[in-house]
């Protein structure tokens, strides 16, 4: 009985610690876990992005997603894909004056196809409309993918203006 309790008293002490780890990592030190699909589940290092920061495609971001007016996000929003309160992380799979096509199960980056995929309906059954292309990115705007299959990215709602960039984040482990 007694070592019940104590291997009891260890689990509570272990998940203590971890748990405040996890606290400190998160809010003191710039860190983040992911726990969306968009990104592999990983901690990011976070930083600030300044505001005249050099941003390359195949860097990732936060999004404060209160920063874009988008009728299709906030469609994601009322369907639970994303949440305003958690800055979004993304992936930027093109920069200003790149030009992006979606053809069938591809991304087309001036040129250079990259698989996707672009559903019709989320997994509820909802419809999903992909964003009309070709279009050339213009100056503070970019181009946000998912590296999984389902992610809700720009396939669904377009580019994004630079100034709902918060953070670039770096994946640490």
């Amino acid at each position: 009985m007694l070592k019940r309790k104590f291997a009891l008293f260890y689990v509570l002490v272990t998940s203590l610690c971890l748990s405040a780890f996890a606290f400190i990592l998160f809010h003191a030190q710039g860190y983040r876990v992911n726990r969306s699909a968009s990104l592999p589940f990983l901690v990011y290092k976070v930083a600030p992005l300044i505001q005249d920061a050099k941003i390359k495609r195949g860097d990732c971001v936060l999004i404060d997603l209160s920063k874009i007016s988008n009728p299709i996000i906030d469609k994601g929003v009322e369907r639970g894909y994303v949440n305003l309160r958690e800055p979004m992380l993304k992936r930027i799979g093109a920069i200003p004056g790149d030009t992006v096509v979606l053809m069938g199960n591809a991304l087309i980056v001036n040129g250079e196809a990259v698989t996707l995929f672009v559903a019709s309906h989320d997994s509820y059954g909802g419809e999903l409309s992909a964003w009309v292309t070709p279009i050339t990115l213009q100056h503070g705007q970019y181009w946000l993918v998912s590296d999984p299959k389902k992610g809700f990215d720009s396939r669904y709602f377009g580019p994004v203006n630079r100034n709902a960039f918060t953070h670039r984040a770096r994946a640490v482990f």
